[in-house]
């Protein structure tokens, strides 16, 4: 078995996966506490629940399976594989799973969050098996990227193609949805309201995405958040979260028709767990595959994954 874990920004993630097979014996994914009427949470507290969180997680864990029987453990250590990628949430799993793995002494191997946000998503999509080359598209409430990924000798090599220029997709659903009188994070309670709405005919808000010379697919975004709010009052939250996500789809589809359709496009993040931006892109474009709804949120599957990936290298060597 292997431990994988992953503390992002607001979810605590631990799970214990058969190395054989890759199956889940234990999961839990716990939510950060966000205080009413706030739209984020700082370094400093994300760090002091995620400790708690991971004791309590452990605590169910242990329970049920005795981690003398561990073999390895995986974890998130930042946000991408990049030089001066850094974020104190990460150090609360870092720190847990050294603990851990010096004590039971066995390895520990590390892996950045958008790794393992692209390794969940290729092993939970239809996808049958990971391409040399592919795009990944991260939507999320801290990143919204394209990246032009090589898969090679199991490691990804990602590069950046462009990404937002001010908000990202997932701060500025939860900036409306919080101004709407919604808890924080607000995507999965609007994406619902969103299915139920009345709304019938297709609406969004004109928005192309302004390519920039060092930013290919780069786009500004910031004027939604006004706009968005400007109709609270004059529509129903119901209608307001389907304009907002029909704009969002809006703006990733225009910027799919610049990439080559000949490639994969794997889409991750929370965002792109929604089902009208998942049914509205798979209508333009032929080869995307987005990962389980509850595999493109934040979670640690994707880090064990890569975790027994790299075992199993070292059994063969």
């Amino acid at each position: 078995m292997i431990l994988g874990i992953d503390t992002s920004c607001y979810t605590t993630s631990m799970v214990l996966v058969e190395m054989e097979t890759g199956k889940i014996h234990f999961e839990k994914n716990e939510l950060l506490k966000v205080k009413e009427g706030l739209k984020g949470l700082r370094q400093s507290d994300g760090f002091y629940q995620h400790v708690h969180q991971l004791a309590d997680s452990f605590e169910v864990l242990t329970a049920i399976f005795d981690v003398k029987n561990l073999k390895a453990i995986a974890v998130s250590d930042a946000p991408r594989n990049v030089e001066g990628s850094y974020m104190p949430v990460f150090n609360a799993g870092v720190l847990f799973a050294r603990n851990l793995a010096n004590a039971l002494r066995i390895p520990i191997f590390m892996f950045s969050h958008q790794e393992g946000h692209l390794m969940a998503a290729l092993s939970t999509s239809d996808i049958v098996s990971i391409p040399d080359c592919f795009y990944g598209l991260h939507l999320s409430g801290g990143t919204t990227e394209f990246l032009r990924v090589n898969y090679a000798n199991q490691a990804f090599k990602i590069e950046l193609m462009g990404e937002t220029l001010d908000l990202n997709f997932g701060q500025l659903i939860d900036r409306i949805g919080v101004e709407m009188g919604l808890a924080f994070p607000c995507g999965k309670r609007m994406d619902e309201m969103a299915r139920n709405s009345p709304m019938t005919q297709y609406k969004t808000v004109p928005l192309k995405a302004k390519s920039a010379e060092t930013n290919r697919f780069g786009f500004n975004i910031s004027g939604l958040e006004n706009y968005f709010k400007s109709l609270i009052g004059t529509m129903s939250h119901e209608e307001i979260s389907k304009m907002l996500f029909n704009t969002i789809a809006h703006i990733i589809e225009n910027c799919l028709r610049d990439l080559d359709q000949d490639k994969a496009v794997i889409i991750s993040g929370g965002v792109a767990s929604n089902h009208i931006i998942r049914a509205y892109l798979n209508q333009h474009y032929s080869q995307l595959y987005f990962a389980k709804p509850e595999y493109s949120r934040d979670n640690a599957y994707g880090v064990a994954l890569l975790g027994i990936q790299k075992m199993l290298a070292k059994v063969v060597l």
